[in-house]
Order: C-alpha cells, then sequence, then structure tokens
C-alpha cells in the first residue's frame, strides 16, 4: 500500500506562534468528535438525512503519554490539569508539517512510577473552541 505511515512522534508546544514551548514528546490517540445533525422529515420516509458538512458538538481529544520530567512547562500542564485551566497547546506530527492547534484542556492525568524504570504522564487534551489544523505535506 502506498502512502502508509508508521507512527511518528508527537511534539507538544504550550503558547501560541513565536512563544512556543516545547513540553516534551508523546505518544498519542487523536479522536475527532462530533455529531450529524439530522433535518429528517416526512418527505424523507423512514430514512435519516443529516446536513452536509456539519457537526454539533465538535471537539478534538487527543490523548497520550510524556516522559515525566523537571520542566517548569511540564509542571504548568500538571497544574492545568489539577485546576481544569485551558491553554493554547499545538501538537506537531513528525517530519511532515500536520498539526493540530487550540485551547485545550488537559484532564485525567495518571503518573506511572515503576521501580526502575522511566515515569511517564497520561493525560487527555479536551479542546475548548475552534481546532485550526494543518494538513500534512502530501509527497
Amino acid at each position: 500500500m502506498a502512502g502508509e505511515l508508521n507512527g511518528t512522534a508527537c511534539l507538544l508546544y504550550k503558547g501560541v506562534a513565536g512563544t512556543q514551548q516545547l513540553i516534551g514528546q508523546m505518544e498519542v490517540t487523536i479522536t475527532y468528535g462530533g455529531t450529524p445533525i439530522e433535518i429528517s422529515n416526512k418527505s424523507y420516509e423512514d430514512w435519516v438525512v443529516s446536513l452536509d458538512g456539519e457537526l454539533s458538538g465538535k471537539q478534538v481529544v487527543i490523548a497520550g503519554s510524556l516522559v515525566y520530567n523537571s520542566d517548569a512547562t511540564y509542571e504548568e500542564v500538571k497544574s492545568e490539569a489539577f485546576t481544569g485551566t485551558q491553554d493554547d497547546y499545538v501538537f506537531k506530527f513528525g517530519s511532515s508539517d500536520e498539526a493540530l492547534a487550540a485551547k485545550f484542556t488537559p484532564t485525567g492525568m495518571s503518573d506511572a512510577v515503576p521501580q526502575g524504570d522511566k515515569v511517564s504522564t497520561s493525560v487527555s487534551f479536551n479542546s475548548s473552541g475552534a481546532v485550526t489544523r494543518t494538513p500534512q505535506t502530501v509527497v
């Protein structure tokens, strides 16, 4: 199959363009949520018809894990997860130009502290408001 991708690095940045600070590298799962808007009526008989090109309740949730560290921006993420504070985050994927940028709220944070191995933090980032998606560069 042509064009398939292997897993790639996801870099997590905090802040807006020009002031972004790298927080770390993550392994992530991205969920693009949204519900089709039904516009059915009796003229469609029993069939459900949805509004084309529109979704309600749109949200992007990015869940993953990163290596625990002592950087100040990492501590800010932990504080925001504790308080439910939104901030500007950018997720950049591998060597392509693909990125997602928005206000996100970090939630559901948990630390894994195995003896004799790296400490990692799992966290979900829930978007609030519009998400800007920069598509990958297609070769």
